[in-house]
């Protein structure tokens, strides 16, 4: 099933949908972080998840 633009990706949305994952930190700003979220897990950049803490 495609989840994103890039087929490439879909295996760590589906990842993240099957371990409930709360977010997906990723650098890939062309693709995954321009879904914002899915499924429930948020995804963001490294430098926008460090600031959480």
């Amino acid at each position: 099933m495609e989840r994103s633009s890039d087929p490439d990706d879909d295996y760590l949305l589906a990842l993240s949908e099957a371990g409930n994952a709360d977010y997906l930190v990723t650098g890939d700003k062309n693709g995954l972080l321009d879904l914002d979220t899915q499924k429930g897990t948020r995804i963001i950049s490294a430098r926008d998840f460090a600031a959480l803490f």
